[in-house]
This record gives C-alpha cells, structure tokens and sequence, in this order.
C-alpha cells in the first residue's frame, strides 16, 4: 500500500476509535441503559486501536516524511521524529493516553473515579490530534488560538459521534425498557448535541481563516484539500439536518407512542435508520478529514 495512502487510513482508524473510546463513555452520563458491560468493552477496544493506530502512524508519518517504508522503519529515524517534531511526540502521548485509558476502564469495572480518569485521558489523546495536523502551523498566539480551535473541534466530533454510536446500540434492541431508554437519551442529549454542533462549528470558521484565509478562497475549488473541504461540508449539513429531524420530528413521535401506550415499532425503525445514517456519515466525514491532513491548504501554497 502507498506511504500517503496508509498514513490516511491510519489516521481515519485513529479518528474512528477516539470517537468510541472518548464519546461512549460521556454517552452513558446521560443514556446509563447503554449496557454497561457492553459500552466499557466497546470503548476499551476502541482504546486499544487508537494506541496501536498511533503507533502505526507514527512509523508510517515517518515512512512518509522520509520517502520509504525502508527509512521509516528505522529506530533511529522514528527517535528522530519523536524528539524533534510535535507530530512525533502527539502520536507517543496518544499512544500512551489511549492505552492508559483502556486499562482505567477495564480495570475499574464501572467505577465512577476510574471511568472519569479514563475520560480523561480519552480526551488528551484526543486533543492530542490538533499537534498532529494542520492545526499546529501557526505560530505565535495566533497559533495558539488555532491550536485551541483544533482541540474544540476534536473533542466535539467526538461527542457527537459517540453519541451516534450509543445511540445505535440502544436503537438495536427490542426490550420495551429499552425503547423508554433511547427515548429519554435522545431526548436528553438534545442541549449537549446543539453545543457540540456549535463548537464544531465555530472552530470550524476559525480553522479556515487559518487554513484558508480570504485572499486565497478563490484557490479552494483548484486544490484537493479545497474539493474534500466541500465535501466535508456537504456531509456535515446532511448530519445537522438528520439531527435536527431526529430531535424535532422522529424522537417526539417516539415519545408520543410511549405516553400513548401504542405500537413503536414504525417509530423506532424511523429512528434507527435516520441514526444509523447519521453515524455512516460522520463515519465517511472522519476519512475526509483524515485524507486532508495529508494534503497542502490554500495558505501553506
């Protein structure tokens, strides 16, 4: 496989496992019927992905940089990347995060002070993301800003995302008292889902007045990143657009079914294939994203 094509593929595996290893865990704060057992296996797994896929892109950024998997895969070469670049050391704190954080919820078994230290360090490694991008270029406080907007955007996606997939694992059992569960989740998570849309929104702008900026927009549409921009964008309003169907028209008739005592089967289907296409967007978002990391913005031309 081309170095440039597994750096993207290990980066959407990154993107994909951070997004269940940080978001399930907050998930259940407000949906605590997502099976315990389930959720905590889920999202350990998911951590222990995330920690091997940073160690696999640390060695495959390192392929890249150097232009052969034969230098890439040299110790000395990785030590390099690791001690001189913040790329390099954003993958080993990932990868260190990651790990620590699957052994704090497997080992906690459900317990309170353990999964909130595990959410914890789900959550650097994947802030950590912003000093393995674009996001970490800038420089002055300026760049600090774009640093902090990078975090925002990281941590956000990951709520909303990991809302999605628990969500999906409510939606695809049938128990009566599961159906009440998604209900009250979907319900609950409406205020937390409007904030993350709004965060991810707002970075957004302000990654692209520093990716971008106004005296180079006209170069979007020539550029590659500019076209998977476009693209990122169009699944993103698709998203919005299901959630705010899912929050003002499919979860209220849902609801409606409950209170009136009658067959839900018609209204939890609706929901589970608006969620289900939900989440299979964001999923194809994650690896349009992980694809413009790894190309030139219209401000680094």
């Amino acid at each position: 496989m081309p170095i440039d094509l597994t750096v993207v593929v290990l980066r959407w595996l990154q993107f994909a496992a951070a997004v269940v290893a940080l978001g399930l865990p907050i998930f259940r704060t407000f949906a605590p019927g997502t099976g315990s057992r389930a959720a905590r296996r889920a999202a350990s797994i998911a951590g222990l992905l995330l920690s091997m896929g940073a160690v696999g892109g640390l060695v495959a950024q390192t392929a890249m940089m150097a232009g052969s998997w034969t230098t890439g895969l040299d110790a000395a070469a990785i030590g390099y990347v690791i001690q001189s670049t913040s790329l390099g050391m954003a993958h080993v704190a990932r990868a260190a995060l990651a790990l620590l954080g699957a052994v704090l919820l497997l080992a906690g078994r459900g317990q309170r002070v353990m999964t909130v230290m595990a959410v914890i360090a789900f959550a650097g490694a994947t802030a950590s993301f912003a000093w393995s991008g674009h996001g970490a270029s800038s420089e002055g406080a300026a760049g600090l800003v774009h640093l902090v907007a990078d975090i925002i955007h990281a941590l956000a996606a990951a709520v909303w995302l990991g809302a999605l997939v628990g969500f999906s694992i409510l939606l695809a059992r049938r128990d009566p008292g599961d159906v009440e569960a998604s209900a009250r989740s979907l319900a609950g998570f409406g205020a937390v889902g409007t904030a993350a849309v709004l965060a991810l929104t707002m970075s957004g702008l302000v990654n692209a007045a520093f990716l971008v900026g106004v005296e180079r927009s006209d170069r979007l549409a020539g550029s590659a990143w500019g076209l998977l921009l476009f693209a990122k964008l169009l699944l993103f309003a698709v998203m919005v657009w299901l959630a705010s169907h899912n929050r003002y028209t499919l979860t209220p008739a849902l609801e409606k079914a409950i209170k009136a005592g009658v067959e839900t089967g018609e209204a939890v289907r609706s929901l589970r294939v608006s969620v289900g296409v939900e989440l299979a967007a964001g999923i194809a978002l994650l690896g349009l994203v992980a694809a413009m990391g790894v190309q030139m913005p219209p401000a680094s031309m």
